[in-house]
């Protein structure tokens, strides 16, 4: 939109610059009224030539790289619009000169054909050449037009496809969870079956949008921790602290499920009584900032790695590039990961 409005300024500029020229030139020779008319006429022959390069002969030919032709036929342009105001000057201005030519003898009158001639013909060629100019800035500009639109339905095409690997990853998980509490008979499944619902709900409807409140994040991550609960029989040391949240802040859905996902299966939390997870959110100043821990025996696998991760590197590119960041540490059976989005 603002490279159109500088197109159209540039536009109008121009062809207020070549009446006051024509008219600079003709007021020398011509009566006040017949020289607007002059630099009327001078103008429009400019603007055939201008908009039928620019519109017609360039995309047709220049584009195609057809140069000669391209050539060809604005000399052939430039010669027919040349005769035309060259017939127009000896049939109408000559006879309306404030200084005539001096003894009207065939050498005087052929000069001064010569020089009507050529004087319109290099004007049009300066108009041809600006038009070239133009047309080929415009072209560069399109080009760079499409380019970002090519780059964005990219984008936007990668971020579903990532999108849709959270989802069986989920879906599995979950799964296997609720088989453990059938399995073992325990009175915490037709619960779990329902936080499983809610938490379906939220992935297949609210997800598919480009951003969610955070809020509603942060309420799928109670499900899931309480989801998780029920499959020990010993209380897990779970942490869940929110600081200063900004429950209507608005992010990428499903950021921060899988390092939640992967501190519950790493940790062994369900198995290993002094295991942790423990889980920070806060929003100050237009920053939103997830902190998670979680400890992992000494024969653990590190979280560090897998489909998931990368999955959230490359949204968080996507997304909010330039402004995220995501650091992991693995340090003394620790693991944690600090992710910051910044959307001032």
């Amino acid at each position: 939109m603002r490279s159109k409005r500088l197109s159209n300024i540039f536009q109008v500029c121009f062809w207020i610059l070549i009446v006051v020229l024509q008219m600079v030139m003709a007021i020398n020779f011509l009566d006040f009224k017949v020289a607007i008319m002059f630099a009327g006429l001078n103008t429009i022959l400019g603007m055939i030539a201008f908009y039928l390069n620019s519109l017609l002969i360039f995309p047709r030919f220049f584009e195609k790289r057809h140069f000669v032709l391209y050539l060809i036929l604005n000399l052939l342009l430039l010669g027919l619009l040349s005769h035309v105001f060259f017939n127009v000057d000896i049939l109408i201005f000559q006879n309306f000169t404030i200084q005539p030519w001096p003894e009207r003898t065939p050498e005087r009158t052929s000069d001064r054909h010569i020089f009507v001639y050529f004087r319109i013909f290099f004007m049009l060629m300066f108009v041809t050449f600006i038009s070239l100019i133009f047309s080929l800035i415009r072209k560069v500009q399109v080009q760079d037009v499409n380019a970002r639109q090519l780059s964005k339905e990219k984008s936007d095409t990668e971020i579903q496809l990532l999108k849709a690997q959270i989802n069986p990853h989920f879906i599995f998980n979950s799964m296997n969870n609720i088989y453990s509490l059938a399995y073992s008979k325990s009175e915490q499944t037709p619960e779990a079956i329902l936080k499983l619902s809610e938490m379906m709900r939220y992935i297949y409807y609210d997800c598919n949008r480009d951003e969610v409140p955070l809020g509603a994040e942060l309420e799928y991550i109670r499900n899931y921790i309480a989801f998780q609960q029920m499959k020990s029989p010993h209380k897990q040391d779970i942490l869940l602290e929110v600081e200063g949240i900004d429950e209507s802040y608005r992010i990428a859905p499903m950021l921060f499920i899988p390092f939640v996902e992967n501190s519950f299966k790493y940790s062994k939390i369900e198995d290993v009584k002094k295991a942790k997870v423990e889980i920070r959110l806060s929003t100050k100043l237009g920053v939103l900032s997830f902190n998670i821990t979680n400890t992992y025996p000494d024969n653990g696998k590190v979280s560090g790695s897998g489909m998931g991760i990368e999955n959230v590197r490359n949204r968080l590119d996507l997304t909010y590039p330039r402004k995220s960041s995501l650091e992991i540490k693995d340090e003394n059976n620790l693991f944690e990961v600090n992710m910051k989005i910044n959307k001032s």
